[in-house]
Protein backbone atom coordinates (compact mmCIF):
# COMPACT_ATOMS: atom_id res chain seq x y z
CA UNK A 1 0.00 0.00 0.00
CA UNK A 2 1.37 3.45 -0.85
CA UNK A 3 2.25 5.95 1.87
CA UNK A 4 -0.56 8.29 0.78
CA UNK A 5 -3.11 5.47 0.78
CA UNK A 6 -2.05 4.28 4.24
CA UNK A 7 -2.27 7.85 5.59
CA UNK A 8 -5.81 8.21 4.19
CA UNK A 9 -6.81 4.83 5.65
CA UNK A 10 -5.39 5.87 9.03
CA UNK A 11 -7.44 9.09 9.00
CA UNK A 12 -10.59 7.24 7.97
CA UNK A 13 -10.20 4.64 10.70
CA UNK A 14 -9.76 7.35 13.35
CA UNK A 15 -12.82 9.26 12.12
CA UNK A 16 -14.89 6.03 12.13
CA UNK A 17 -13.80 5.28 15.69
CA UNK A 18 -14.87 8.72 16.84
CA UNK A 19 -11.38 9.51 18.16
CA UNK A 20 -9.78 11.89 15.69
CA UNK A 21 -6.33 13.02 16.77
CA UNK A 22 -6.42 16.45 18.38
CA UNK A 23 -4.60 19.25 16.61
CA UNK A 24 -1.56 20.54 18.42
CA UNK A 25 -1.74 24.17 19.55
CA UNK A 26 1.15 25.92 17.79
CA UNK A 27 1.14 29.04 19.96
CA UNK A 28 4.45 30.00 21.54
CA UNK A 29 2.83 31.59 24.60
CA UNK A 30 -0.20 30.82 26.75
CA UNK A 31 -3.36 32.54 25.57
CA UNK A 32 -5.52 34.31 28.15
CA UNK A 33 -9.23 34.95 27.58
CA UNK A 34 -10.06 38.63 27.92
CA UNK A 35 -12.85 40.95 26.82
CA UNK A 36 -11.61 44.46 26.03
CA UNK A 37 -12.61 47.02 23.44
CA UNK A 38 -9.97 47.97 20.89
CA UNK A 39 -9.48 49.71 17.59
CA UNK A 40 -6.89 49.20 14.90
CA UNK A 41 -5.65 50.68 11.70
CA UNK A 42 -3.97 49.00 8.74
CA UNK A 43 -0.81 50.62 7.39
CA UNK A 44 2.19 50.07 5.14
CA UNK A 45 5.56 49.92 6.96
CA UNK A 46 7.27 51.98 4.24
CA UNK A 47 4.44 54.54 4.16
CA UNK A 48 2.94 54.83 7.66
CA UNK A 49 1.03 57.94 6.55
CA UNK A 50 -0.88 55.73 4.06
CA UNK A 51 -3.20 54.02 6.54
CA UNK A 52 -6.81 53.03 6.91
CA UNK A 53 -9.26 54.77 9.17
CA UNK A 54 -9.66 53.24 12.63
CA UNK A 55 -11.67 50.03 12.76
CA UNK A 56 -13.55 49.06 15.94
CA UNK A 57 -12.68 45.68 17.41
CA UNK A 58 -12.89 43.52 20.52
CA UNK A 59 -9.88 41.75 22.06
CA UNK A 60 -10.95 38.21 22.98
CA UNK A 61 -7.60 36.71 23.90
CA UNK A 62 -4.15 38.00 24.68
CA UNK A 63 -0.70 36.55 25.19
CA UNK A 64 2.82 37.91 25.34
CA UNK A 65 3.16 37.00 21.65
CA UNK A 66 -0.22 37.76 20.11
CA UNK A 67 -3.75 39.11 20.17
CA UNK A 68 -7.07 37.57 19.13
CA UNK A 69 -9.51 40.16 17.77
CA UNK A 70 -13.08 40.27 16.56
CA UNK A 71 -13.72 43.00 13.97
CA UNK A 72 -16.26 44.03 11.37
CA UNK A 73 -13.71 44.51 8.62
CA UNK A 74 -10.35 43.20 7.42
CA UNK A 75 -9.85 45.91 4.80
CA UNK A 76 -10.21 49.66 4.63
CA UNK A 77 -8.83 52.50 2.54
CA UNK A 78 -7.55 50.11 -0.15
CA UNK A 79 -5.51 48.14 2.42
CA UNK A 80 -6.14 44.54 3.51
CA UNK A 81 -4.74 42.92 6.67
CA UNK A 82 -3.35 39.90 4.78
CA UNK A 83 -3.03 40.73 1.10
CA UNK A 84 -0.02 42.70 -0.12
CA UNK A 85 -0.65 46.21 -1.35
CA UNK A 86 -0.76 45.97 -5.17
CA UNK A 87 1.48 49.00 -5.82
CA UNK A 88 4.48 47.64 -3.88
CA UNK A 89 3.62 44.01 -2.97
CA UNK A 90 4.28 45.09 0.61
CA UNK A 91 2.53 43.27 3.47
CA UNK A 92 0.38 45.55 5.63
CA UNK A 93 0.84 45.80 9.38
CA UNK A 94 -1.62 46.65 12.14
CA UNK A 95 -1.52 49.20 14.91
CA UNK A 96 -3.84 48.05 17.67
CA UNK A 97 -5.01 50.21 20.56
CA UNK A 98 -6.32 48.16 23.47
CA UNK A 99 -8.73 50.39 25.39
CA UNK A 100 -8.40 49.43 29.03
CA UNK A 101 -7.99 52.01 31.76
CA UNK A 102 -7.13 55.66 31.21
CA UNK A 103 -4.23 55.11 28.82
CA UNK A 104 -4.70 52.83 25.78
CA UNK A 105 -1.97 50.28 25.10
CA UNK A 106 -0.70 50.59 21.52
CA UNK A 107 0.72 47.43 19.94
CA UNK A 108 2.14 46.69 16.48
CA UNK A 109 1.57 43.40 14.72
CA UNK A 110 0.84 41.46 11.58
CA UNK A 111 -2.19 39.35 10.82
CA UNK A 112 -1.25 35.68 11.02
CA UNK A 113 -4.73 34.49 9.96
CA UNK A 114 -8.35 35.50 9.84
CA UNK A 115 -11.68 33.80 9.35
CA UNK A 116 -15.24 34.88 8.91
CA UNK A 117 -17.08 34.68 12.21
CA UNK A 118 -20.08 32.38 11.86
CA UNK A 119 -22.81 34.28 13.68
CA UNK A 120 -21.68 37.65 12.24
CA UNK A 121 -22.93 39.53 15.32
CA UNK A 122 -21.64 41.87 16.57
CA UNK A 123 -18.42 41.27 14.55
CA UNK A 124 -17.95 39.49 11.23
CA UNK A 125 -14.28 38.43 11.42
CA UNK A 126 -11.94 36.76 13.88
CA UNK A 127 -8.29 37.78 13.46
CA UNK A 128 -5.10 36.29 14.91
CA UNK A 129 -2.31 38.83 15.24
CA UNK A 130 1.37 38.17 15.88
CA UNK A 131 2.84 41.02 17.90
CA UNK A 132 6.03 42.69 16.64
CA UNK A 133 8.74 44.86 18.20
CA UNK A 134 7.71 44.32 21.82
CA UNK A 135 9.74 46.36 24.25
CA UNK A 136 10.18 45.37 27.89
CA UNK A 137 7.67 48.11 28.79
CA UNK A 138 5.05 46.76 26.36
CA UNK A 139 5.54 43.21 27.64
CA UNK A 140 4.90 44.50 31.16
CA UNK A 141 1.76 46.37 30.01
CA UNK A 142 0.46 43.18 28.37
CA UNK A 143 1.08 41.26 31.59
CA UNK A 144 -0.80 43.98 33.51
CA UNK A 145 -3.77 43.74 31.13
CA UNK A 146 -3.87 39.96 31.50
CA UNK A 147 -3.58 40.17 35.29
CA UNK A 148 -6.20 42.92 35.49
CA UNK A 149 -8.70 40.81 33.56
CA UNK A 150 -7.83 37.75 35.68
CA UNK A 151 -8.44 39.73 38.88
CA UNK A 152 -4.83 39.36 40.05
CA UNK A 153 -2.87 41.85 42.13
CA UNK A 154 -0.88 43.69 39.45
CA UNK A 155 1.49 45.25 41.98
CA UNK A 156 3.48 41.97 42.21
CA UNK A 157 5.18 40.75 39.00
CA UNK A 158 4.91 37.05 38.20
CA UNK A 159 7.46 35.03 36.23
CA UNK A 160 6.63 34.05 32.64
Amino acid sequence: MSTAASAIENLLSRSRSGNPSPQKDRRRAKRHRVDMPARFRIYLPSQPEHSSTEISAQVIDLSRMGVGLLADSVENGGLHIMHPWPATSEQCLLEIQVLCGKTPVTLQGKAAWYSQHEDKKPFRFRIGIELLDLTVELKERIRELIDLKAGKDISRPEPD
